[in-house]
C-alpha cells in the first residue's frame, strides 16, 4: 500500500494515518492491567493515541522522570502515570469513567517497562513494514 506522504508532514499526522491504515488490516492492539484484561481499545484510534505519546514517554523514563500515557478515547478515558523509583516503576491508573481500576497501582522493574515500550515500538514498525512501508521508512519509525 502506498501513501501520499505530502499529506502527513508531522509526526502526529503520520501516526494517525498509519493507525487508520493498520485498522483496516488484521493488526490488533492489546492492553491489559489494573484488573481488566483486555481494555476496550482499538487500533485506529487508541493505538494512535499511545504511539503519539510513545517517544516522549520513553525519553522521560530513560531520564528517570515521570511520564504519562493518556488513553483519551471515549469509553476508555484512562491515564497511566509512570513514576520511576530506582530500578522500579510505579504505575498508577486513573479514570474518568465508571470503571474502577483494581488495583489502581502496579509496580514493575524499570527494565521490564522499558522493554514493553520498546517492544510496542518494534511491533508497530513491523506492522507498518507490512501495511505501509513508505510510512515505516520515515523517522522515527525507521529507527524502531
Amino acid at each position: 500500500m502506498t501513501h501520499d506522504l505530502d499529506l502527513a508532514a508531522d509526526y502526529e499526522s503520520l501516526v494517525m494515518d498509519a493507525c487508520e491504515l493498520l485498522g483496516e488490516t488484521d493488526c490488533c492492539f492489546h492492553v491489559a492491567g489494573f484488573g481488566q484484561d483486555p481494555w476496550p481499545v482499538d487500533v485506529s484510534y487508541d493505538l494512535s493515541a499511545v504511539i503519539e505519546q510513545l517517544p516522549q514517554v520513553r525519553t522521560s523514563l530513560r531520564r528517570m522522570e515521570r511520564a504519562q500515557i493518556d488513553f483519551y478515547g471515549q469509553g476508555v478515558e484512562r491515564v497511566v502515570t509512570f513514576g520511576p523509583a530506582g530500578e522500579r516503576i510505579t504505575m498508577t491508573c486513573t479514570t474518568q469513567t465508571d470503571w474502577i481500576p483494581a488495583p489502581a497501582i502496579e509496580t514493575a522493574p524499570l527494565s521490564d517497562v522499558e522493554g514493553m515500550l520498546a517492544g510496542l515500538a518494534h511491533d508497530f514498525r513491523r506492522a507498518l513494514d507490512r501495511a505501509c512501508p513508505d510510512i515505516a521508512a520515515r523517522e522515527p519509525f525507521a529507527q524502531w
